[in-house]
């Protein structure tokens, strides 16, 4: 069932409504009672985004806003690897706070994925559900279109069984009867206007050109940016992963925290980059007195995969920087001795991190980014990677900004920013 909701009330509504009408219901109206507490369902469905979790965090608290225009209620996708979305394994309370995004929302219903596909396989009619493609038109260098385009909305084609498959959609037994492209136009975002022509087209019926009640809404985003109106305040974490870095805090605090991007830096800069970031430092804990030092970075640490899914170029370049810093075990330069904590150092997630189940989510992105994110918003000072060493251009860096200066004079900070 929806959040919120009680066996209690489920049954008060359904007495009521048998009490109440003349026909009796039908075997999917007593489904639908069960799940969103009316004879018709109406749910949104954001399967898939294309942005890693900083990213994704952000695009799935603006779908509240659809939610919300268009009454229905928002699935949340699972989670994974740094991605939210249908193919992902994990529940969505893996990665966040379910209870508080609810909190925060309290005229929004949810309900989970799992209890989404319960419905599904329990309907004895399959559910008719809408299609809708949301495109950035300034991204999609393949996509042709004129040098100057207006927001605007078209009819799609149906996805092929291939891609079906790729984002899924085979573990959803819909029948999917309608398919859309929203199109953001290049150049500025409207962002008003365009939840304002989504949630108008997605309403009307293409045929009838009256209001539709499709039993599902599907979206499938595929624009980067964000494309309705922005909602600043993030989707709360899982309180074991604030549980975690919790630990790191009371075992380093005070630290410098060092967020390293490696990708899109140049390779070739990576071991003058190494040893610039120590001497910065050494004159940090100088000039502070700060000793311990905490580094997130995109490169894997482990051997697995890097902390980035697009990060795909490990020259030795990167691997000399890591040596320079002593992250192999050994030193380039004993003079060079700075000892640098991970989350590898800290023995983090020690009761899940050897479990078959989340192999997959140790040795890549996801768990450990938010794990890094938030040791990094209470270091005491914290360092970013300069130009030609990392990429600057970094939504994680900019939440961590953001939170930083919210708890600036409340923890006393040193820093909020600043690069080496």
């Amino acid at each position: 069932s929806t959040i919120n909701s009680s066996s209690e009330e489920n049954t008060i509504t359904e007495n009521t409504i048998n009490t109440s009408s003349e026909t009796p219901l039908t075997e999917d109206e007593k489904i639908n009672i069960k799940y969103c507490q009316e004879k018709t369902c109406k749910f949104l469905f954001p399967y898939i985004h294309l942005e890693q979790e900083t990213r994704a965090n952000i695009h799935t608290r603006l779908y509240t806003q659809l939610a919300r225009s268009l009454n229905r209620t928002l699935v949340i996708s699972n989670v994974g690897n740094s991605r939210v979305g249908a193919c992902k394994l994990y529940s969505f309370d893996f990665y966040y706070d379910l209870k508080a995004f609810q909190k925060d929302y309290p005229d929004i219903r949810f309900i989970t994925q799992d209890k989404f596909l319960e419905w599904i396989k329990e309907r004895k009619i399959k559910p008719i559900a809408q299609h809708s493609q949301m495109i950035q038109d300034d991204f999609n260098k393949s996509f042709k279109s004129p040098k100057k385009m207006t927001i605007g909305v078209n009819e799609s084609t149906k996805l092929g069984n291939k891609k079906r498959k790729k984002f899924c959609l085979n573990l959803f037994n819909l029948n999917i009867t309608n398919y859309k492209q929203f199109h953001t136009g290049i150049g500025e975002f409207y962002r008003e206007a365009m939840l304002k022509l989504v949630t108008n087209t997605l309403k009307v019926s293409p045929i009838t050109e009256e209001y539709e009640e499709y039993e599902v809404i599907m979206i499938l985003n595929t624009s980067p940016a964000e494309i309705f109106p922005r909602i600043t305040k993030v989707i709360p974490y899982s309180s074991y992963i604030i549980k975690e870095s919790k630990k790191i805090l009371k075992k380093l605090e005070p630290y410098i925290a060092v967020h390293w991007r490696m990708e899109r830096g140049q390779p070739e800069l990576m071991p003058e980059c190494a040893k610039k970031l120590v001497k910065r430092l050494k004159d940090i804990q100088k000039q502070y007195g700060i000793k311990n030092v905490y580094l997130a970075t995109d490169f894997p640490l482990n051997g697995g995969n890097p902390q980035s899914q697009t990060f795909h170029n490990i020259s030795n370049f990167h691997k000399e920087a890591i040596e320079i810093l002593g992250l192999n075990g050994s030193f380039a330069n004993s003079s060079d001795h700075i000892k640098v904590n991970t989350w590898i150092s800290m023995d983090v997630f020690s009761q899940i991190r050897d479990d078959p189940k989340y192999e997959k989510e140790f040795n890549g992105a996801g768990i450990l980014g938010i794990l890094d994110k938030l040791v990094c918003v209470n270091a005491k000072y914290f360092l970013k990677g300069p130009k030609g060493c990392a990429r600057i251009s970094s939504t994680f860096t900019k939440v961590v900004f953001t939170e930083r200066q919210k708890l600036k004079d409340k923890y006393n900070f040193t820093n909020i920013v600043s690069s080496w």
